[in-house]
């Protein structure tokens, strides 16, 4: 199949499973399905008493089911369905005798159709509309041949990952040869010649051993016609005709007899043959099991950091690739049972990720924004209206997704608001999960690509923290790939249903976040483009979503959300100015990004250069293939987004959470590519061609898939890079790497830094002060003073604090400012900020190298007309002059 197929899962249809027999469609009364179910026609045997021209005069065309069921684009009439678990059909030999076709009696399909992963189809690339649909032994392995279209390239990986076949039918001398899962069954295929009938057929497992120089032609019919005239059965080991078991017993209570061999399945094809039923959990139960063991050591590792135990960090690290490593070794397995165990093991995954977040502060919410959205849930819980004033953070009214939904949970259920939030942030990361999972799962048709495609996603800097926090764009990231993945089926020709999904998750995302609703234009607009440019003719309506989204951002921005272009203003102005600064070799303490340990470069280093080794592979691989999957290509230009987007990180102070911000939604790409690459094994140094050439030329037709030693080493190796990149990403995503840990109190340490003392002086303020006012302080200070303590906040005071002498300049400033109370922490005179910064927008960030002096902190109580109000042994609060 291709790297990622056209037609996602396949779906139950087709002929109907069991012995080979040559059918014919027919529609008999006596064979209608029952209510229900879509019939497909039924198949009889062509009878010897009938020419072929009868037969074909007498029978009915046959309308086949499709993955997405029957359309107006894929109508089949012209091709002949064949099916032989037991026989392979192939074409025959130079000096093998002819064999003869055994007839037999009608038969019926049985109802509902299963899909059957033996099934073989006959392709006619002369018929503009012949699709043919090939399953050759693996479910998984499905790929889609519209010959009629010149410009219709497809890529097929039958039973093996690596044997690849390319079909240009536009091409009268193009031919392609495809070994489907055995070396030795091979079928030629000549697109430009309309008689030119090839039959594809895959060994099944038991199936009666064809000896390759007994193998029987397919003698191809009149053009135009939808039969053939004469299907040759194969011919047995011994050199009797094989029978076309039908009039005789059935496949189950069918031994081996009449001299009969048993083929060997070789050891590499039998990985690749599912185990079980579409509901085969396979090891994931047992994997999962292991995982929970490191969520178990996390804990630990949180309960002795509160302790400050010396211990507690290796048993973090140890815990953290425990509850990771063993599942991506398991997707990355050939065994996998399919798409439910690798569906419950991204799940639980995902699951075991979040407790890890929700155990490092399972009392209360710690995070700055996350108080400031509880803030917002809080005051629509109180007031029973949307919009509503919050000083915490003012663009969050226009916004208010979250809020409406946390609050409609805890009313409903008496809950707290912070246990509310802890339910929707993590139902609605666990449903990002999943959708990217479906989203996948249709592109490539593969459940191992969705699923490594997850686990590579779980290695993204913000993924384990601040994508599954109370935060309005946790709640935005389900609509916004619930959009995506509609979209897709809409354009697969599934109906309005899914058009209207579609424009439904638009206006959800759009009210749920601002920046998650750019990133859904743009990544509709880049799907849109990239199908635009691969096919022939143009699918202009392929625009259709990208500008219906833009209109309902646009309208909502500017009609309701004015305040948001201000808001991302100043981000984006920063970024501009350190690029100019950076041009002009200038230096200010905005254009200083916050320093980096040298194990950090080396780790995330280390994981972003695997992952442009893998990009490339799969680029190069495009390419000299000529891929026209419009999905490959919009991945494959969204991870060029991702490694353009990293950049970002080094420039000012804003550059890492911009650059962790933008991974959220660029990650994505990268994620599908390296996981094409990782699964489907794509190679990293191609093997020389003919002429000595190694890069730019086709790859090869066949080559033989990884076993033993090989696969394994394989397997550790893809393990490997993605733990690598997971581990870079808890070092250098969020929390901070000095935070890791919960534990005591820690200057500019965020979560570490809200503790009692912080608490009780904002619930002070609120009680004794009233809301409103405008207040001052360290990043910690501020943000619990305008959330529990509804105050108005002031985060531009830090020269305040570094001022070693109160004078006039400071006087003005708090003039210029309003500044009402001042809160001053005074373990900021003990500690150094982890965070390379003790206020919002410092003017030291990145360059403090000893704590605030005591004199610095104590200047306060000599100025004359500043009043303590406050003081509980480490956290005072001043009157200021405008109080």
């Amino acid at each position: 199949m291709g790297i990622l197929g056209d037609d996602g899962v396949s779906a139950p249809g087709g002929p109907p499973p069991g012995p080979a027999r040559h059918r014919t469609p027919t529609h008999d009364a006596r064979n209608r399905p029952p209510p229900g179910h879509r019939p497909t026609g039924t198949w009889k045997l062509m009878d010897k008493d009938k020419t072929p021209d009868a037969a074909r005069a007498a029978d009915t065309p046959v309308r086949p089911a499709t993955p997405h069921g029957p359309g107006p684009r894929e109508r089949m009439s012209s091709i002949q369905q064949i099916e032989s678990p037991d026989d392979a059909t192939h074409p025959r030999r130079p000096g093998s005798a002819r064999p003869r076709v055994r007839t037999g009696v009608q038969v019926r399909a049985p109802w509902p159709p299963r899909r059957d992963p033996e099934a073989t189809a006959v392709i006619r690339p002369g018929d503009p509309e012949a699709t043919a649909v090939i399953r050759p032994g693996d479910p998984e392995a499905t790929a889609v041949i519209r010959p009629g279209d010149p410009e219709a390239t497809a890529v097929i990986r039958p039973g093996d990952p690596e044997a690849t076949a390319v079909i240009r039918p536009g091409d009268p001398e193009a031919t392609a040869v495809i070994r489907p899962g055995d070396p030795e069954a091979t079928a030629v295929i000549r697109p430009g010649d309309p008689e030119a009938t090839a039959v594809i057929a895959t060994p099944a497992r038991d199936a009666d051993a064809v000896p390759a120089a007994s193998r029987a032609p397919v003698v191809p019919g009149r053009p135009g016609t939808g039969l053939p005239s004469r299907v040759a059965a194969p011919q047995r080991a011994d050199g009797r005709d094989a029978e076309l078991p039908g009039a005789g017993a059935s496949r189950a209570d069918a031994g081996p007899s009449h001299g009969q061999e048993r083929r060997r399945i070789p050891r590499w094809e039998r990985r690749r043959v599912p185990r079980g039923g579409p509901w085969d959990l396979g090891h994931a139960p047992f994997v999962l099991l292991v995982s929970s063991l490191g969520v178990l050591m996390v804990a630990w590792a949180y309960a002795g950091g509160r302790d400050s135990a010396a211990g507690a960090p290796v048993a973090y690290w140890i815990g953290q690739i425990v509850v990771f490593t063993p599942v991506v070794l398991r997707l990355l397995s050939r065994r996998m049972a399919g798409v439910a165990e690798s569906f419950l093991l991204v799940m639980g995954l995902a699951i075991n990720q979040y407790l890890l977040k929700w155990m490092y502060s399972p009392d209360q919410f710690r995070f700055p924004d996350e108080l400031q959205h509880w803030l917002a849930t809080t005051i629509v819980l109180e007031t029973g209206k949307l919009f509503q004033p919050n000083p915490a953070l003012p663009p969050a009214v226009h916004f208010p997704g979250l809020a409406e939904m946390g609050a409609a949970i805890a009313s409903m259920t008496g809950l707290p608001v912070s246990v509310a939030g802890i339910m929707v942030a993590g139902v609605a990361h666990l449903v990002f999960v999943g959708v990217l999972f479906a989203l996948v799962l249709r592109t490539s048709n593969s459940p191992a690509v969705a699923g490594v495609t997850c686990a590579i996603y779980a290695t993204a800097l913000h993924y384990l923290f601040f994508s599954s926090m109370f935060l309005y764009q946790t709640a935005a990231l389900p609509f916004f790939m619930l959009a995506i993945w509609a979209n897709r089926r809409w354009r697969e020709g599934n109906g309005r249903v899914f058009a209207a999904i579609t424009v439904l998750s638009i206006g959800l995302t759009t009210v749920c976040h601002h920046v998650t609703a750019f990133a859904l234009v743009a990544t509709l607009l880049l799907v849109s483009v990239a199908e635009v440019a691969t096919h022939r003719p143009r699918r202009w309506s392929a625009l259709i979503m990208p500008t219906v989204a833009l209109a309902v951002v646009s309208a909502w921005i500017l009609l309701v959300a004015r305040d948001v272009i201000g808001y991302l203003e100043a981000p984006a102005e920063q970024v501009v100015e350190t690029v100019r600064m950076l041009l002009t070799n200038e230096v200010s303490a905005g254009s200083v990004s916050a320093p980096v340990s040298v194990g950090q470069l080396v780790l995330q280093g280390s994981g972003l250069i695997g992952l442009f080794v893998l990009y490339l592979a799969v680029a190069r691989d495009m390419v000299t293939r000529r891929d026209s999957d419009d999905w490959r290509w919009a991945a494959l230009a969204g991870g060029a987004i991702f490694f353009a987007g990293n950049g970002v990180r080094f420039l000012g102070q804003n550059g890492p959470e911009i650059a962790g911000r933008l991974s959220t939604f660029t990650y994505v790409p990268i994620s599908i590519i390296a996981a094409i690459a990782l699964v489907r094994a794509v190679q990293i140094l191609p093997a020389r061609d003919a002429e000595g050439r190694r890069w730019w030329v086709q790859p090869a037709l066949y080559v033989a898939p990884p076993t033993g030693r090989n696969l394994v080493l394989r397997v550790l190796a893809g393990s490997a890079l993605v733990t690598i990149l997971m581990i870079g990403a808890r070092a250098g995503g969020w929390p901070p790497l000095g935070s890791l840990l919960p534990g005591p109190y820690l200057a500019g340490g965020f979560e570490r830094s809200v503790d009692a003392y912080g608490v009780d002086a904002a619930n002070w303020e609120r009680t004794t002060l009233g809301p409103g006012h405008r207040v001052g302080g360290d990043v910690t200070s501020v943000s619990l003073a305008s959330t529990y303590g509804r105050q108005d906040p002031v985060r531009e005071v830090g020269s305040l604090y570094y001022a070693d002498q109160w004078t006039l300049d400071d006087e003005q400033k708090v003039a210029d400012l309003g500044l009402d109370y001042l809160v001053v922490d005074r373990r900021l005179s003990t500690q150094l900020p982890v965070s390379e910064a003790y206020f919002e927008n410092d003017p030291r960030a990145g360059r403090i190298t000893q704590p605030l002096t005591a004199a610095q902190i104590g200047k306060f109580d000599a100025l004359s007309g500043v009043d303590r109000l406050y003081d509980n042994g480490t956290v005072r609060i001043y009157r200021m002059g405008n109080a």
